[in-house]
């Protein structure tokens, strides 16, 4: 049951990003849902968890874009990992403060790793100005949505309890 209400919830969070999500661009600025999922995941189950959800999720959105197949898939299984070691670290009881923090922090530097896999693969581009104009901005609309966003997963793994 947990595992179809994961796979559910990453599924859905694609299509909104996919699709909905345009709705709420501002100035062509769109939050990256997708990576705000991970991140909760992480934080509420572990890095093996957040390995699981990264690469599903990111292997799925690189499944409907057109970038390079596999950067989103890579990327966000390190960003899950790495929020699921913070797991242990971080006080749950203030994990309404923390989760806007982590998943700013979380949004930035996938920016910098899909940089870096796209300059592997020769592909260059302007770091500093797509950190400036894209990925700050981007990081701050995501962080914003993740309290929401726990909330609401957060309700649905404790329904499943039962």
């Amino acid at each position: 049951m947990k595992v179809l209400l994961k796979g559910a919830i990453i599924v859905v969070a694609v299509v909104i990003q996919l699709t909905l999500i345009n709705s709420v661009a501002i100035l062509g600025l769109k939050p990256d849902l997708i990576m705000v999922v991970v991140v909760v995941f992480s934080l509420l189950k572990g890095e093996k968890e957040g390995i699981i959800s990264g690469f599903a999720s990111g292997f799925l959105q690189d499944i409907f874009s057109t970038s390079l197949l596999g950067i989103n898939a890579m990327a966000k299984t390190v960003i899950g990992f790495t929020c699921g070691i913070l797991k242990e670290k971080i006080f749950h009881e203030h994990i309404l403060f923390i989760i806007p923090v982590i998943t700013f922090i979380a949004s930035f530097m996938q920016s910098i790793l899909v940089f870096l896999l796209l300059r592997a693969f020769g592909i260059e581009y302007n770091l500093a100005w797509s950190l400036k104009k894209i990925a700050l901005p981007e990081a701050l609309y995501s962080s914003l949505l993740s309290p929401f966003i726990f909330l609401i997963i957060n309700k649905l793994f404790q329904l499943t309890k039962e």
